[in-house]
This record gives C-alpha cells, structure tokens and sequence, in this order.
C-alpha cells in the first residue's frame, strides 16, 4: 500500500498518479514496466516515487486495490438502480462496460482487473457499500444468514461479473453475445442444474 506521503497529497495529484500509473499498466506487462517510466510520465524524481511507493509491485498493488473498490462500488450502484431486479442491474452494469471506449480511463481500470482477477478476489476487512448490499440482498429476499455470508456473495458476484466481462474480452463478443451468455448463468444460478428431477 502506498506510503503516507502519498495519501498526504491532494486529491487531484492522487489522480493524477494513478490515471499515469494505469495507463503504463494497461499498455505493457508489468514486468516490462521501469520506475524510470513512470517517474517520466509524471514528472518527478526517482527519489519521489519511493516516497510514495516500496516499489513497482506496490503501486500495481494498490492501483489494482483501489480500482477495485471504486469497480464493487460502481456494481453496487448499477444494482441500486434496478434494487429488486438483481440480475438485470448486474446485466446493465456488464452491457456499458463491454461498450467503453477503448483506451478510455473506465476501460482501463476493467482492463486491469480483468487481468489480474486473483488479486481482485482480496477480501479486505472493510467493504465500502455493504449496507447498501445488504439492503439490496434483503429487496431481492435472498436468503442470507449473516454478513459473512453476505460478503461471501459479494466476492461470489464480483467473480460473476469479472469473468463474464474476461470471456467478453478474450471471445471479441458482441453485447448481444455477451447478454446472452450472461442469462445462461443467471438461469444456472436461480433455477438449478436438476430442476426436473
């Protein structure tokens, strides 16, 4: 996680760090990634990026980290809007994501997560909106028994939509590919394998 002389800096230049480190994330493997690039693009010495970093794999950590939250928090939302029909605010969240501009700051930031799902699977001790999910679960009369469970199914959700938008990605699918797709899962997962028998 960044160092404290980092989250001291003003908002703007926190953005400003992250939207350089993204784009040099997004553009090459991380292992071909130099600090001297970095420290380029921004404009800063050396010395600075190691005041607000350990080093690379840090701020990959914290920028896979951070985009994460803002990815659950902007999820939850979509569910919000569409609160007692789950499934379907989860589709309208996937259907403007495989539609982003590519190159775009918001294609980006999926771009990164959907290459690095493992890291987006770290459950951190805070969830920022889970109350919100939690109402949302109880509109949708799931049937969750406590909030571990409930952060259990967010991560589960996560998966769901992170891997659907992978599969979009790497099969170049249409949105009406990936919709479809998207349902079939949906059916799976509310009705069962074994309905019939």
């Amino acid at each position: 996680m960044p160092q404290k002389t980092f989250n001291n800096l003003p908002d703007n230049r926190q953005e400003a760090i992250r939207q350089i480190l993204l784009t040099v994330f997004t553009d090459q493997p991380v292992s071909q990634v130099k600090v001297s690039q970095i420290v380029t693009a921004l404009g800063m010495s050396r010395g600075i990026f190691y005041k607000y970093f350990e080093d690379l794999q840090d701020a990959y950590h914290y920028l896979i980290t951070y985009y994460a939250g803002t990815i659950h928090g902007t999820i939850i939302q979509a569910i919000m809007k569409n609160q007692h029909h789950f499934f379907e605010g989860i589709e309208t969240f996937l259907l403007a994501n495989v539609a982003l501009e590519k190159g775009s700051s918001a294609q980006r930031q999926i771009q990164l997560l959907t290459q690095n799902s493992a890291l987006f699977s770290h459950r951190l001790p805070e969830t920022h909106g889970f109350e919100a999910w939690k109402t949302i679960l109880s509109a949708n009369d799931f049937q969750i028994e406590s909030d571990e469970e409930a952060k259990s199914f967010l991560y589960f959700v996560m998966h769901l939509v992170i891997e659907t938008l992978i599969d979009a990605s790497v099969n170049d699918w249409t949105p009406e590919q990936l919709v479809t797709d998207y349902r079939y899962k949906v059916k799976w997962l509310l009705n069962g394998l074994n309905e019939g028998k």
